[in-house]
């Protein structure tokens, strides 16, 4: 691919990721999200199920959509779908709480459910075409800076559509608070898409053939003879456990403290500056450690979190609390890097697609155990299940630590 095309691609997801990380903060799933179903009167099972079904459902058809898509030559139109399918989620969300007032608290939250089970399948689908066209039309150098560039860039626009959110959610009472939240959510994401109708996409010259039967009987022997997508797929797992329990930080505050609209606000702000910083860090990191590095450094976060949760909640102090979501941002932050730059590195213009749905439906933990969560907590409480998350992430570290990602030399092979 020639350095024209190749730059202005960069700049065309560039363009995509900063009016999404707009929309991504409107709808953020450990903090709004949750607050929404609290506020509307749902208890931690109703957390866990929304989870599930906005990331766990999304996971396990990855491969379905990886079939799909394997096949044709440009995927650009197939991504297109995708996002247009989730502005209309998300605007589904809006016009269900214009309605809630006459309807009853089930009845609202099960229609918020069925919209956001589209958002999630709608952004899966989208997502394999996504890491499909990126790995085709950056590559090299430009490719690694083009990770920790959208990091940079994306936060910058969380941090000024935290300050809008927090201010809709101090200034207005529940639903309106929500409804101009999922009405800006839309629009923005909707705005995010055009980034992509000036993609110049270079088409697969022999795609894959073959469906979703054909890739699934091709896993086995991809695990055994691929250790990265074996190791990979085992961390993912594992840090499933933690990563599922970054919703119900909402919740515990609710439990310790009370919940309020300005607190949520308040969190989600902490949250998004934690991101930013820690930004400065793993650029670094990217530099001399590459991903597997930030992968740890996510996972070393992931074992704290739990435990510094139930402390700092211990002491009944929202300001103390706090900074459990600067410690979450920072976590968020560096597994998104690492994950998406990991999957791009580790596979090759043919196999793509195929590792991006491989590495989501084989993420077991994440599709179910935000279930798990929900009954468990009802059950045994936080101590134990927090204690659980926190093993199971430290076991996670140990197969990101074996996992082999070197851009210099994948590129040049």
């Amino acid at each position: 691919m020639d350095n024209e095309r190749a730059n202005h691609n960069f700049w065309a997801f560039l363009w995509h990721a900063v009016w999404l990380a707009l929309a991504t903060t409107f709808t953020d799933i450990n903090t709004v999200l949750p607050g929404l179903i609290v506020q509307a009167g749902g208890t931690e099972i109703h957390i866990g199920i929304l989870t599930a079904v906005m990331i766990g459902v999304p996971l396990v058809t990855q491969l379905l959509f990886a079939g799909f898509l394997s096949s044709p030559r440009l995927k650009r139109p197939y991504l297109l779908l995708g996002i247009n399918l989730r502005v209309a989620a998300l605007v589904g969300v809006a016009w269900t709480l214009v309605a809630a007032t006459g309807m009853t608290t089930g009845g609202t939250i099960g229609v918020v459910y069925l919209w956001m089970m589209l958002f999630g399948l709608s952004g899966a689908f989208a997502g394999v075409a996504y890491n499909d066209i990126l790995g085709k039309s950056i590559t090299g150098d430009l490719r690694k800076r083009f990770f920790v560039t959208r990091q940079v860039a994306s936060t910058a626009a969380i941090l000024v559509s935290a300050l809008i959110a927090r201010w809709v959610l101090s200034t207005y009472e529940y639903p309106t608070t929500y409804r101009i939240l999922f009405w800006g959510a839309g629009a923005t994401l909707l705005v995010a898409s055009a980034g992509f109708w000036g993609l110049r996409e270079e088409p697969v010259a022999t795609p894959p053939k073959g469906g979703v039967l054909t890739l699934a009987k091709k896993l086995p022997g991809m695990l055994r003879e691929d250790a990265n997508l074996r190791n990979f797929v085992l961390m993912a797992n594992f840090a499933g456990f933690g990563t599922a329990l970054l919703p119900f930080l909402v919740l515990l505050a609710r439990d310790r403290m009370g919940l309020t609209g300005d607190q949520i606000g308040a969190f989600l702000l902490v949250q998004i500056v934690g991101m930013l910083l820690s930004n400065i860090v793993w650029t670094r990191v990217v530099r001399r450690e590459l991903y597997r590095g930030i992968l740890l450094a996510a996972t070393a976060l992931g074992v704290v979190l739990p435990f510094l949760a139930l402390l700092l909640a211990g002491t009944g102090s929202t300001l103390l609390y706090g900074i459990v979501f600067v410690v979450s941002g920072s976590a968020i932050s560096a597994r998104r890097i690492g994950r998406d730059g990991a999957i791009v590195e580790m596979s090759t213009e043919t196999n793509r697609v195929l590792y991006t749905g491989a590495t989501g439906t084989l993420n077991l933990t994440s599709a179910l155990f935000p279930l798990v969560v929900g009954l468990l907590l009802r059950a045994v409480g936080y101590w134990p299940v927090f204690a659980l998350a926190t093993f199971a992430m430290a076991i996670s570290g140990v197969f990101a630590y074996r996992l082999n990602c070197r851009p210099d030399i994948l590129d040049a092979s």
